[in-house]
This record gives structure tokens, C-alpha cells and sequence, in this order.
């Protein structure tokens, strides 16, 4: 049993809002955008990978205009577009904002954003009968190149290898300990945890730096409003595995009825995790 937490988040971040989407841009800030469903507002975020510092927190562009949705950053650009209405909701144009101070750059009313490199972003138009992609600058919005046809293959296997590259540079994300189990040693020290509790569904894990990092889901008290309804909390674990002990823990969903998986991950130095969708956490590893 834990008496207390032997190590603690580097930092904390949460603003107005359900956490939706966030991003790394580059290797210096996370920018990401919050929700609040009830009433229709859409706020945006940049922070400091390395100290959780806050550039931009509960920002409203376009007065937390509802319709639109974060596409990409890099280190100085946060890229958005809009929907072409609350019904339809397929994105068009592309919009340009300040990562550090939200200013307003640029808005490309031509092209939808299809992705971007770290030096070009590309950018797509429907056509009769074909699709047209265009190299936009960065800086500007303004069209460098319209990509010939026969190029257009070589567009989309771009985009393949830019998303498996962000998918996964830098990150690694949990295994299941089910189908891809880490040594024997882990998996006892699981076991210790879980031993006589009621889990529903499979663990995930990720064992770097001598810490062993897991989540499961633990069956709570039925719900006095539903008796019939099931719930599960979601306990996050972090055990040193030399010592073979448990070195923190926290709740991430106190109340769940299904479970949600990659609930955390790491990137360079910090593993991230989410907390009732509400809170970003970062422990230094």
C-alpha cells in the first residue's frame, strides 16, 4: 500500500472546458484546444513542454467560435480551420494565429489544410473531377506552387510518412500487457497490484528508466441513481522496479463505464496523462 506519492507531477495544465484535441509543436510547447458542449465555445491553449508554463490559456479566437478546429503548430504558428456549418461539419480554409501571443496572421480562404512539414504546409481544393493541392507559405498563406497532377501521388505519400512521423516521433505510447507482456518481474508487480480486485478489460504499460507505468480499471460502488449501471475508475500506477514498489499513484477517471485506452504516453524526458478530461500532467521520468 502507498502511503503517499514518492514522486509528483513536473506540472499541471487545465483551463475552461473539456481537453479535446493537443499537439506537440516541435519540441518546445504543446498548443491544444478545450470544449465546453454546453455552451458552444471553443478555447485554445500554447504551454511549455518543460515547465508547463502557460503562453496562451482560455483563448478565444473568433470570439470561441465553436466551428473551428486546431489542425497543427509548429514553433511559432498554431493552424486552424473552419467548418462550413454546425451541420456539416467539413472543414474549409486555413488560418493562421501567433503560438506565443494568439495575433491573428493570415487566412487562406482557397484551400483547406490537408498537412504540413516542418518548412511547408499543404493545402487541398475539391475540383469537378479531381483534387488540387497547393504549397502555401508558412508565413504568409500565400500560394508558393500548385502541384501538378501526376504529382499528386507523391503529395499523399507525403502525408503518409509526415502523419507516421508524428504518430510516432519521440513518443511511446502503452502495450498491452495481454498481448505484448514486459518481463516477469513486471508482470508480478502488476499482479501485487491488482490482486483481488475486480478489473474489468486488459492493462497497458510502459516500462522506461527502471519505472514501470500502468493503468487499470477497478470496479466501483453501483451508482445509487442506476443500480443495474456498472462503473470502473481508472487507477494510473507507477512502481520503481528494482525496489519493487509502488512509487505513485492517482486516479484519472473516478467514474467510467467502458475503457479508454492510451490514457498516457511519453515523449523525451515526461510522460503525459490526462485526468478526467479535464487535466494535462506531466511527470519528469
Amino acid at each position: 500500500m502507498l502511503e503517499r506519492n514518492k514522486i509528483k507531477p513536473a506540472w499541471k495544465f487545465s483551463q475552461k472546458g473539456n481537453l479535446w484535441k493537443f499537439i506537440f509543436a516541435g519540441d518546445k510547447y504543446i498548443v491544444g484546444e478545450t470544449r465546453d458542449i454546453s455552451n458552444k465555445m471553443l478555447y485554445l491553449f500554447s504551454i511549455r513542454v518543460h515547465d508547463g508554463r502557460k503562453l496562451l490559456t482560455d483563448f478565444k479566437f473568433d470570439n470561441g467560435n465553436y466551428w473551428i478546429s486546431l489542425e497543427a503548430a509548429n514553433e511559432k504558428t498554431i493552424f486552424l480551420s473552419r467548418f462550413e456549418n454546425p451541420e456539416l461539419p467539413y472543414p474549409k480554409n486555413i488560418i493562421a494565429i501567433d503560438i506565443k501571443t494568439g495575433k491573428f496572421l493570415w487566412e487562406n480562404q482557397d484551400y483547406i489544410f490537408y498537412f504540413c512539414t516542418e518548412y511547408l504546409l499543404y493545402g487541398y481544393k475539391r475540383k469537378l473531377e479531381s483534387v488540387e493541392y497547393a504549397e502555401l507559405d508558412t508565413a504568409t498563406g500565400t500560394v508558393l506552387r500548385i502541384v501538378a497532377e501526376n504529382e499528386n501521388p507523391e503529395v499523399s505519400k507525403l502525408k503518409t510518412q509526415s502523419d507516421e512521423d508524428l504518430f510516432n516521433e519521440f513518443h511511446e505510447y502503452p502495450r498491452s500487457l495481454s498481448v505484448n507482456p514486459p518481463d516477469s518481474a513486471c508482470v508480478k508487480l502488476v499482479e501485487s497490484e491488482i490482486n483481488g480486485k475486480d478489473i474489468n478489460g486488459d492493462i497497458e504499460y510502459i516500462v522506461k528508466n527502471g519505472k514501470l507505468f500502468f493503468n487499470y480499471y477497478v470496479k466501483t460502488a453501483h451508482d445509487m441513481k442506476d443500480i443495474t449501471k456498472t462503473n470502473w475508475k481508472n487507477v494510473f500506477c507507477v512502481y520503481d522496479v528494482e525496489q519493487r514498489k509502488k512509487i505513485f499513484e492517482e486516479t484519472l477517471n473516478k467514474k467510467s463505464s467502458y475503457n479508454v485506452p492510451d490514457n498516457f504516453f511519453t515523449r523525451g524526458e515526461y510522460l503525459f496523462y490526462l485526468v478526467e478530461k479535464k487535466e494535462l500532467k506531466a511527470i519528469q521520468i
